[in-house]
Order: C-alpha cells, then structure tokens, then sequence
C-alpha cells in the first residue's frame, strides 16, 4: 500500500505540471501519425459491489424457484363431537409445522412437496405430533384431530350409601368419591348399591381435565326378613353365606333366595323363598328334625350284599344314613354263605360300625352219573366214580363228568335250598354225541327243506330181466350207501334258481308256461344244476363238492360237505327200495295208478293234443308242470320222485353193464364212472305217458337242458370219525 499511494502521487504530480506548461505554451499542430494497432489492454477486478449483486440475484432465483415448486396447504385442528363421535368439530390451536422452508401467506402456507411434521396443541386436550404428506396438488387441506383430556365426575347420591360406578358396563369407582378418569363423550352411566334398584342412565363428559355433577336418586329393592328356630342359635344361611344364627332379622335384596339352617345333631333345613322390595318376610319359628345317624357296615369276605328294612342298599363296605331313634333291620347276604341279620338302632349323629362275618352255607347235592364207572370232578378236583351225594357251598362250581371213548360232560352249577338238587349226567359214546347234534332236518337259506337219512346200507340197482318195458342200460347189481346224507324234500323251483341267476326262464311248452315261481326249474343243463350246488353251499360256509375250472364242472371233492346233485345210487335207494322190495312204478306194482286222488304229475288225458304218448284213465289237473310238492311223499317222505320234472342225477352216464360183476363193496358210496359224454337223468315227468318210461328202473342221459327235466339237491353230513 506505501508502495502503491508513492506512485498515485508521482503521477499527480506530474500530471500538474504538465498543465502548467500548457499554460505557458503555444498550441500547434502536430505532424499526423498512423495508429500502430496495439492497444494496450487493463486488468478486471472485482469489486464489493460484485458480490452484492451476485448474492441478490441468486437470491432471487431461489425465491422464484420456490414459489414454483411449493405448494399451498392449510391445515386445520378438529376434535371429535362429544355428542356423536363420527362429527368433527373445528378447534383453535397452536399449530408448528416443522419444515425449513415455509412461506405463510394468511390462513395458508406455501411448502414444498413431500413429508412434513405438524405439532398441535391446545388447553385441556392430548398433543398431536402427526406426519402429513404434501403431494402435487396447489391447494391442498389437512386436518388434525385433537382429543379432549379425560375429564371427572362427582355423583351426588341419595341416599349416601356405598355404591359401585361402573361406565358402559365396566365397574371403575366406587362412592363417595370422585370417579376419575372418564373420557369425554357420551357414555352410560350406572350406580349400583347394596339392596337399592340399580340406576342406569346416559351421561356426556365434557373432558379436559374438567368436573362434570350428577344427581342420582336411588329406589330401595329390600325387605326385613326375619326367622327363628327350635333349637334356637342355628347357623343361617341365605344363599350358600353365613349371615348370623336365630333368632334373626336383617334386610335382604329382592328376588329369589335359599335359606338353609345349620345346627349341630339336626339334619340341615332348606327351603327357596322370594323377596318383594318393602314388604316384610317373618317365616316364623322353624323345626329342625334330628340328624340321621350313620352306620358303616364292613363285611367278612367283602362286596356283600347290604340290605336295610328289606331294601337294597349296595355291597359291602359302605356307609348308611339311619333315621335316628328308630329300630332297623340290617341284613347282609353273600352267594354261599348265610344270611346274616340283626336290629340297628342309633342316636342322632352317631356314627356306628358293624363288622359282618360271614358264615359258608352248604347244601347237599345228588349226582346221577351213567355209565356208572365215570369219573366226577367238582372244581378241579376227583370226586371218585359214579353217582353219589355232595355237600357243596351255596357259590358257583364247575362240574365234569368224564370216561374214555365218551363224550365228556362240563357245566357250570348253583347249588340252592330252594329246590331239590340232583344233577343227573348220561355221557354219550361219540357216535351217540354226533347224531345228537345232527338235527333229522333243517331249511337252507334258499328255502329248500332238507330231511336226513343215514347209513342206507345195501342197494338194489337195475331191473328183473322179466320186467315189462325193460331196457338194455337196466343190468341188475348191487351197490352199498355207508354215508349219511341229507337230500331236499322237494324239487329245486323257479325262484329258487332265480336267487342264483335271476334271469333264468324255465320257457313253455305248446304254450303252456313252465317258469312260475313255485313249479321246478327247467331247461337247465347238467352244469348249471351243479354250479347252482356250488353258489349255495357257498353262502352257507360250507366245503364245494365240485371243484370248476374255467366256470364248469371239472372234478369232484367226495368227502366235501357241500351241496351237490344224489347219485343215481341214492336216488333209486329214496325211489325204489321200500323195506326190502323194489318198486316198480311212483304207486307201487301195478301197471294202473290207483283210481281216485292223483298220485303224480305225468303226461295224463289233458295232455293227448300235444304229447305222443299219455296215460289212460288218469287225470292230474295239470297239463304241464305243477307246482313242487302238490302231490303226496313217497315211502321216504320225499315229494316229485316220480313226476312233474325228471331229475339230473350227479353220474356219468353209461350203460352200466360193467357193475354186474363187480362185489358191492367196490361200488361203496359210488358217484358212478370217472369220465363220460352224457349224465344220468332219473324219473318221470309232465311230459311222459309212456308206461315203460314211467317206471322207477327208467334211466336216461343228456347234457344240455330239456323242458322236463330239473334236479333236486342233497349233501353228505360226516360221520362220528
């Protein structure tokens, strides 16, 4: 600076005197010289007055650039209306916006978009510290809603008496006392007191830390009850609590209450009563009865039974009330011991223990055992051999009569006095047990009733060679049936069969039908009639005799007790063979049927239009098959053997010349050849007039079914092995 004000003054000073030279000095021209082009150029600088102007104007850029973006809010403080919670009520209050930038422009501000906080308050109600979110909008509007303070209430009660304030159903004081803190609003007020009515009604509390009053007059809801007792100073009760001995009076609430009396030595009095609000209750002086006593009863053994004046009370050990002063007959009764009884008699309350002891009863039992060498065993332990006479308890026992190659005997007895006791046992050999367990007959689940024969025995097959119609497939022989069997009574029907395959149809013959429910099944084959023995003795558990392959017939279980087809033995044996004679016709030996009531269904004088051959002089009322046993049994019980349907018998057929030499026990129980092409069918039927095919010897043979031929079942039993 020196340096710089040094030569401002030099130049001055130099300017001066150039001046006044001038003063002195000619003025003339100067001799014109071209400008040489180089101007000699002087440094910026800046001054104060730059920065100034610089902050000014970006000052002012700033400015309009906020009034651009900014945007104009108003925010405005509510409170709820303390009448109805959902209206807003406007509020004056101190508002703070916390942002930087703000320009207030009267009852609105100018901010910038985006979050902002705003604190509210105000006297007497919460402070509100909320976000807002200015968004795109020029004007935008907010609302800020501030709560009033919870406020307090005094209750100006008559009567004064202690009472509980519950708000909108939740209790939240008691009086007297000021009830605080409330929330402002409307609200349901109730005062409820001991023995007075409840009062409910609504309220509004203004809040802000103010007092609001109320006047309430409660209406009294109780009476004076009184009661008194003999004996005096008993425990009353009124509903479960204690409230004083008698005599007694006190105030009690309206409604319905239960008055108990409690004294010791007397049984406790109950009794339901009902309150009336100021009307006075004395239910007087009450009797109490004298407590019951009480007795234990334990008994030697236990779980006895316990009887009281002849009623059941339960087994032993247990406890009885007794009424007292009284004479009680207890009695105690075990099953094989005495009946023990005595008199009980106690004072009230007292307690009494009986012990019981039990004396064994014993009774004297008579065994009647055959054959007279079996062996007795009573629970467990021999008794010796053969009848004899017991002295056995009262109580169950187990009794078994045994000897070899018998069936032995088990039971279980009671021996009582109150009948003769004799137990009388006859073992069976078990040959003897096993018939006695096969019933003579019995139904199967498809309704066919089966009778039982057993142990045939010898058999005579074929026909004299003298017998007129005899045929060459008749050779005479003999065979043996050492099998039990049963064998159906009837022939197999329509709704039988339906019941294995529901859509046969047995058809017609010359229009006269052959498939009603109760005639026997036709045009059924030989497999069909097998397979029909297989389905039943499946539904009945039992063993199939016919072993199928592929859904037919291939082979034969002989010692399966299931249903099958007879065996042409059998059948002849059931047809023909009556006590030691064969029979040669259904009605015996003469070539004529008896004259009068019909024997049989065969093709008879209705029946000459349409079939070949008929029997004269007879008449059956039936002009094809009658319904299964219309007609009478045979010798052996057995209905249809010579008419109505031929039956499919279980054997191959052939012409059975090969049985002639061969020894009846060769041909035991013989299902007939191994192997064939055709089965053997046997009897008469509806559609045959023909004597010689009426015969009983008469066999035919085919496979397929045919309109006059349907079968009958059987089945062996077993034997006793």
């Amino acid at each position: 600076m020196p340096q710089r004000a040094a030569q401002v003054a030099a130049s001055s000073a130099n300017t001066m005197t150039k001046l006044d030279l001038m003063k002195n000095a000619s003025i003339s021209p100067d001799e014109y010289q071209a400008p040489s082009g180089v101007v000699q150029a002087q440094p910026f600088r800046l001054r104060r007055g730059h920065f100034v102007l610089f902050f000014i104007a970006a000052l002012s850029l700033a400015f309009v650039a906020f009034i651009t973006i900014a945007r104009s809010i108003q925010i405005a403080t509510v409170t709820p209306s303390l009448s109805d919670p959902t209206l807003a009520m406007p509020l004056a209050a101190n508002v703070e916006l916390g942002s930087w930038v703000q320009l207030p422009i009267g009852n609105r501000v100018l901010v910038l978009p985006g979050s902002h906080q705003v604190i509210a308050s105000a006297e007497g109600f919460e402070d509100q510290d909320e976000m807002i979110n200015v968004g795109s909008g020029r004007h935008q509007k907010f609302e800020i809603f501030l709560r009033p303070l919870p406020g307090s209430l005094k209750i100006n009660l008559v009567p004064e008496v202690s009472a509980t304030v519950s708000i909108d159903g939740v209790a939240i004081g008691t009086l007297p006392g000021l009830i605080e803190p409330i929330p402002a609003g409307a609200h349901e007020l109730k005062v409820d007191a001991p023995l007075y009515r409840a009062s409910i009604l609504p309220i509004v509390i203004q809040g802000r830390q103010q007092i609001d009053s109320v006047d309430i007059s409660l209406d009294p809801a109780w009476a004076n009850f009184k009661v008194a007792s003999n004996p005096v100073s008993a425990s009353v009760l009124i509903d479960g609590e204690t409230v004083g001995k008698t005599p007694l009076s006190l105030k009690l609430e309206e409604g319905s209450h239960r008055l108990s009396l409690e004294a010791p030595k007397f049984k406790t009095f109950s009794q339901d009563f009902t309150v009336i609000a100021q009307q006075d209750l004395d239910v007087g002086s009450l009797e109490l009865e004298p407590a019951d006593g009480v007795l234990q009863v334990n008994t030697s053994p236990e779980e006895a039974v316990v009887l009281l004046n002849g009623e059941y009370q339960g087994t032993s050990p247990m406890s009885l009330p007794i009424s007292p002063n009284e004479a009680h007959a207890l009695q105690v009764y075990k099953a094989g011991f005495r009946l023990s009884e005595q008199e009980i008699n106690l004072a009230p309350a007292q307690v009494s223990k009986q012990e019981v002891s039990l004396v064994q009863d014993s009774v004297a039992v008579r065994f009647s055992i055959k054959p007279s060498d079996a062996e007795l065993i009573v629970d467990g332990v021999s008794r010796g051999k053969g009848s004899k006479t017991l002295q056995l308890n009262t109580l169950p026992h187990q009794v078994s009569v045994r000897k070899a190659g018998y069936v032995s005997y088990q039971n279980s007895i009671i021996p009582t006095k109150s009948s003769s006791q004799l137990v009388s046992v006859a073992l069976l050999t078990k040959e003897e047990n096993f018939w006695a367990n096969v019933p003579p007959s019995y139904t199967t689940r498809a309704g066919h009733e089966m009778k039982l024969f057993k142990t045939p025995g010898v058999v005579k097959m074929g026909s004299s060679r003298r017998e007129v119609g005899r045929r060459s497939n008749e050779a005479e022989y003999t065979a043996i049936l050492s099998k039990h069997f049963y064998v159906s009574k009837h022939e197999v029907s329509n709704k039988q069969f339906r019941k294995f395959r529901p859509s046969h149809n047995s058809g017609h013959y010359k229009r006269k039908s052959l498939d009603s429910n109760k005639h026997p099944v036709a045009n059924v084959s030989w497999q069909q009639a097998a397979l029909y023995c297989n389905w039943l003795t499946k539904q009945e558990g039992l063993t199939p005799f016919y072993q199928t392959k592929s859904g037919y017939v291939s082979d034969y279980t002989p010692s399966a007790n299931g249903y099958r087809l007879l065996t042409e033995v059998e059948w002849a044996w059931l047809a023909r063979n009556d006590r030691g004679k064969l029979l040669i016709y259904p009605w015996g030996q003469s070539e004529k049927p008896p004259s009068g009531k019909p024997i049989g269904n065969f093709a008879d004088q209705q029946a000459v239009d349409w079939i070949a051959f008929t029997l004269g002089d007879y008449t059956d009322n039936y002009q094809a098959s009658s319904p299964v046993g219309r007609f009478p049994a045979n010798h052996r019980g057995l209905f249809d053997m010579g008419g109505n349907v031929a039956e499919w018998v279980n054997d191959w057929y052939s012409a059975n010349s090969e049985y002639v030499s061969s020894p009846p026990q060769s041909l035991t129980d013989s299902l007939g050849p191994e192997e064939g092409e055709f089965h053997v069918i046997r009897g008469a039927s509806w559609a045959r007039g023909h004597l010689p095919q009426l015969r009983l010897a008469y066999r035919d043979f085919g496979a397929k079914g045919k309109h006059d031929v349907g079968f009958r079942i059987a089945r062996y039993v077993g034997s006793p092995e």
